[in-house]
């Protein structure tokens, strides 16, 4: 082939490459946008006999809107980043707010939206975050989910749910203190539920529940 018809060529498939990859760039990414990001302080107090146990945590939001060329139905994804607040009530007792309930497999985001959040700041009833607990706080297995009008019957007389809110923050948000403070949770938790729950359990057992829900992303 003539040197000059080998260069021709060569630009030409040169040319059809870059407009396959932008092409698929465009099919991609074209139209889709994020949004900028929004920081939820998460608090929560508790009544004991001792006094009040606060925690709190942040959880950063990113919406990313989907290209114009998707379905309708298709809004978009949102990304979250944080963990879990808890409050220390004495005696190795703990309760937390989950960040990502898999039961249901509903992210906190959903607790996050301008609908679920009241105007002092509480939880709308039905997007109210689910709270758990430990018999053992190293024995995930012990874990059960707290309603938050039966503090009393799930702790004893004195302990009560006072506070559960989300506030508008600048903060940064939590990441690694969790895994940091519950060294045997953490490494319990990242393990695959049928390496630690006795088997056979049923789906949605709360003892499947990972440390996904509790910090994401999950620090290794």
């Amino acid at each position: 082939m003539p040197r000059t018809n080998l260069l021709n060529w060569a630009v030409r498939r040169l040319v059809i490459w870059l407009l396959v990859l932008g092409g698929g760039y465009l099919l991609v990414f074209g139209g889709s946008s994020t949004s900028k990001p929004i920081r939820k302080k998460i608090s929560i107090e508790v009544a004991t006999p001792s006094g009040t146990a606060r925690g709190a945590s942040v959880i950063e939001m990113v919406h990313s809107h989907a290209p114009w060329w998707y379905p309708a139905a298709v809004k978009g994804a949102a990304s979250e980043r944080g963990e879990a607040p808890y409050a220390d009530l004495g005696g190795r007792r703990y309760v937390f707010v989950t960040i990502n309930n898999q039961l249901d497999e509903r992210p906190i985001s959903g607790s996050l939206l301008p609908e679920s959040i009241q105007a002092d700041g509480s939880f709308q009833p039905n997007r109210t975050p689910m709270i758990v607990t430990f018999g053992d706080i190293e024995d995930p297995n012990t874990i059960r989910k707290l309603e938050p009008g039966a503090f009393e019957r799930a702790f004893g007389s004195g302990y009560r749910l006072v506070s559960l809110t989300a506030t508008d923050t600048q903060d940064p948000p939590t990441n690694g203190t969790l895994a940091q403070n519950f060294p045997v949770l953490h490494r319990q938790l990242s393990m695959p539920a049928r390496q630690r729950v006795p088997q056979p359990y049923q789906r949605g057992d709360l003892r499947a529940i990972n440390w996904r829900a509790f910090e994401t992303p999950p620090t290794p």
